[in-house]
C-alpha cells in the first residue's frame, strides 16, 4: 500500500472534492482517482460514492472506517518524520506554560548553562492543553505542564515534581485588599480577568465555579500574565492564579483561598513514551530531574 494514496484519501475526506485535494498536492485529477481506484482494490470495498445528480461526494461507512485509521497512520507518521529528523541534532525542544516557565525554568536554564547545553534548547509556549497536544504530535520533545489531577495517558510518561495552591489577586485599592484569606463563594459579584482556556487554570477555576454554583463574570481573557497582573492593579477584574506567581508588585494583593478539597497545581516533566531521546535530550532529562525532583 502506498502511504500517499491513504494522505490523498484522508484529503479527500477532509474537502470531499477532487479537484480541490488535486491542487491541494499539485498533482492531476486522475491522480487522485486512481489513488482512491487502489485502495477500494486494497480493501475490497467501496470508499466513495459520486452522486452526479446533486454534485456530491458520498462517503460509505467503509470510507469512514477507513478514515480513522489514515488519519492515525498520518499523525503519527508525521511525528516519525519529525522524531528522526531530531535525532541528527543536539536541540531539545521544550514546552513550557509561561507561570512554569517564570518559576521553575531560571534555575533549569542555569544548570544547562553550566553544563553549556542551553544554547540547544529551543522553547516553546503556551497553555499545558495547548502543550500537551504538542508533546502528542511531536512538536515538543520534553514539557513541564500543570495540571488539576495527576496525569495519566498510555503514550506520555509524567512526573509529578510540585504541588502548589491557587489563590486570588486583587488590587491593592479593592475592598478584599484588607483580607489575607477568601471564600471562593465571596466572589460571586466579583468581576475576573482570566488565563485562555488553553490553559488549565480554566479547568481548576470552573471547579470552584461549579461547586459554588454561580456563574463567574469574566470580562477579560489573556495568555499573558503580565498582561493580567496589570489589569487587576487597575481594577478591571479580580484573577485567579496560581501562588507561584512571582508578582513582586505593590499594587497588587494575594489572597489565600480557604475552600476544602481545592484544586492544586500540580507540576510535572512529560515526555511520549514512544520518543527515543538523544543523548542530549537525556542530558536535559537528567538536568530537570536534578533541578526539579520529582515526587516518587
Amino acid at each position: 500500500m502506498n502511504i500517499k494514496d491513504l494522505d490523498y484519501f484522508h484529503q479527500l475526506i477532509l474537502q470531499k472534492n477532487f479537484s480541490q485535494v488535486a491542487d491541494f498536492f499539485g498533482v492531476t485529477q486522475p491522480t487522485i482517482t486512481l489513488a482512491i481506484q487502489r485502495l477500494e482494490k486494497e480493501f475490497n470495498a467501496k470508499l466513495v460514492h459520486r452522486d452526479r445528480v446533486r454534485g456530491q461526494l458520498l462517503i460509505t461507512d467503509a470510507g469512514q472506517q477507513l478514515d480513522v485509521y489514515a488519519a492515525s497512520i498520518l499523525r503519527k507518521l508525521a511525528v516519525a518524520h519529525r522524531e528522526i529528523d531530531r535525532l541528527t541534532q543536539q536541540q531539545t525542544i521544550l514546552g513550557l506554560p509561561p507561570i512554569i516557565e517564570n518559576h521553575y525554568f531560571p534555575r533549569v536554564a542555569a544548570r544547562l548553562q553550566a553544563a553549556g547545553m542551553l544554547e540547544n534548547i529551543r522553547t516553546i509556549e503556551g497553555g499545558s492543553k495547548a502543550l500537551r497536544t504538542a508533546l502528542h504530535d511531536g512538536q515538543a520533545d520534553i514539557a513541564l505542564l500543570g495540571s488539576t489531577e495527576p496525569l495519566s495517558y498510555d503514550s506520555l510518561v509524567a512526573e509529578e515534581f510540585d504541588r502548589q495552591p491557587f489563590s486570588i489577586f486583587v488590587a491593592k485599592q479593592h475592598p478584599l485588599a484588607a483580607r489575607k484569606r477568601v471564600y471562593f463563594s465571596e466572589l460571586r459579584q466579583e468581576k475576573f480577568v482570566l488565563f485562555t482556556r488553553s490553559f488549565m487554570h480554566d479547568a481548576a477555576f470552573n471547579q470552584l465555579s461549579h461547586r459554588n454554583h454561580f456563574r463567574p463574570d469574566v470580562v477579560f481573557r489573556s495568555a499573558d500574565t503580565r498582561l493580567i497582573m496589570n489589569l487587576v492593579a487597575e481594577n478591571v477584574g479580580i484573577t485567579f492564579l496560581t501562588a507561584i506567581v512571582d508578582q513582586h508588585r505593590n499594587d497588587v494583593v494575594r489572597l489565600e483561598l480557604m475552600d476544602d478539597e481545592q484544586p492544586a497545581f500540580i507540576s510535572s516533566i512529560v515526555y511520549r513514551t514512544s520518543h527515543v531521546l538523544t543523548p542530549a535530550q537525556k542530558a536535559v532529562l537528567d538536568i530537570l530531574h536534578q533541578t526539579l525532583g520529582p515526587q516518587s
